[in-house]
């Protein structure tokens, strides 16, 4: 490996399509010399949990625990090409330092570059809600915005909010673990189709007109207020002896897939709205990102300082007290039957151990 790239975010700044684009031309990159391992599925966000230790789902119930092979399998792919590698996860940036001078140990030698992909802060309070509450969230957008700019930079619900979306501090870690010079920045606009492809290409050297526009984007459309609404009360009446396995097949990768997978939708119902103090209090807080990202001298594609925030849904929702059957019965349709076989066999070996353990400590007892 000559060289190794790694893109590690933002979150909602077009990563998964991204990275869609750079899984359909391994094959072309590979001939250019350029590596993009493929490491289950179209990113490395497994290998980027490994470095940040971050657990998948719920910590006491049933999560995954970050597992450092992980990021070994990754190492062994990088090495097995002697070109340029690529590597992209938005979860690598919400490295601390201590984790980010852990990486740059393992990294040593190679030449590493770094394209963080970015948009503003205001337009991820709505998307970064629904996120959350895919992971099981119980509180509603208003009580969420609340707890994240009572304090902001702490976030008692979602702590991970703020370790990601203060970008100028984000980005100040990497520029002192791998140097101003190794890091550069592309300002997305969403209104340009190809300019995230393009500007990425360019920082990276991939030969020009082989990074495009995905063939084959998978529908992930914004849940409206009332789908929201649904989900949130999934949550609230969730089990509390439920795990994480179950609601991630059920009700993530099921009920809530089946909506945001599909374009169909009730038309009278209302997009998520954010209030104006909270549009604000997000501008604020962008402004210092984006002062600290100037200060720091990196490279920066397009603009940084777009303020067109007038396009953000605002207002207050009517509360959520019906919901159309239709709705309810595309929500009910949707479960990842391929998702359903592996958690067959886990369940089983799961069950199995339980109760082994427990007819141990009968038996030791009655010893």
């Amino acid at each position: 490996m000559k060289k190794l790239i790694i893109h590690p975010g933002f979150h909602k700044t077009g990563t998964t399509a991204l990275q869609q684009a750079l899984s359909e031309v391994r094959a072309e990159m590979l001939e250019a010399d350029f590596n993009y391992p493929r490491i289950a599925g179209n990113a490395h966000h497994r290998a980027a949990r490994s470095v940040i230790e971050k657990t998948w789902g719920w910590k006491n119930r049933g999560g995954r625990s970050a597992d450092p092979i992980e990021w070994r399998k990754l190492e062994r792919k990088l090495s097995s090409n002697n070109g340029t590698a690529i590597i992209s996860s938005e979860f690598f940036s919400e490295a601390n330092q201590t984790q980010l001078a852990n990486l740059a140990k393992r990294l040593d030698g190679a030449d590493i570059q770094v394209i963080f992909t970015w948009r503003p802060l205001p337009f991820m309070l709505a998307s970064s809600y629904q996120q959350y509450l895919k992971y099981g969230m119980k509180k509603s957008y208003a009580e969420w915005l609340d707890s994240i700019f009572e304090i902001p930079g702490e976030a008692k619900f979602t702590p991970s909010f703020w370790k990601r979306n203060l970008h100028g501090d984000v980005v100040a870690r990497w520029v002192e673990t791998f140097g101003r010079g190794n890091v550069s920045l592309i300002a997305v606009d969403e209104n340009k189709p190809t300019y995230l492809y393009e500007s990425f290409a360019d920082l990276a050297g991939i030969p020009s007109g082989l990074l495009k526009e995905p063939a084959q984007v998978e529908i992930n459309r914004s849940l409206t207020f009332t789908e929201a609404a649904l989900l949130l009360e999934i949550n609230r009446t969730y089990p509390k002896d439920g795990d994480w396995e179950s609601y991630e097949i059920f009700i993530r990768k099921g009920n809530i897939k089946a909506l945001t997978g599909s374009d169909e939708y009730e038309v009278s119902d209302e997009k998520i709205l954010t209030p104006d103090w909270a549009i604000a209090k997000a501008a604020e807080l962008n402004s210092q990102s984006v002062a600290q990202i100037k200060s720091l001298g990196i490279k920066i594609v397009g603009d940084l300082d777009r303020g067109d925030f007038s396009k953000i849904p605002r207002g207050l929702n009517t509360p959520v007290t019906t919901i159309s059957i239709e709705t309810v019965a595309r929500a009910m349709i949707g479960v990842d039957m391929s998702s359903l076989h592996k958690m067959h066999g886990k369940a089983i070996s799961k069950e199995f151990f339980h109760r082994l353990k427990k007819s141990i400590k009968r038996r030791l007892h009655l010893k």
